[in-house]
């Protein structure tokens, strides 16, 4: 499922990322690759997401958050 659907506090693991060269290397910087457990800090119905990755925080705009491909089993 994307990233831009799971719920607030839950925490996923991401299964794949499915964009261009640019923004896909852009989110490799931010520490978004596949294996990545991401905690969801704020998700409302509309505006940006606010992630948990690793000891910091991330804000996707939904656009990006519908090309993250996410998994349940972030807690293990």
């Amino acid at each position: 499922m994307p990233l831009s659907m799971v719920q607030e506090g839950d925490e996923v693991k991401i299964h794949c990322v499915g964009c261009g060269f640019g923004l896909k290397r852009r989110l490799c910087d931010l520490g978004l690759y596949d294996g990545t457990k991401v905690q969801i800090v704020k998700n409302d119905i509309s505006g940006p997401i606010i992630l948990k990755v690793k000891d910091s925080k991330l804000v996707l705009g939904r656009g990006q958050a519908l090309k993250i491909m996410v998994e349940e089993g972030g807690r293990e």
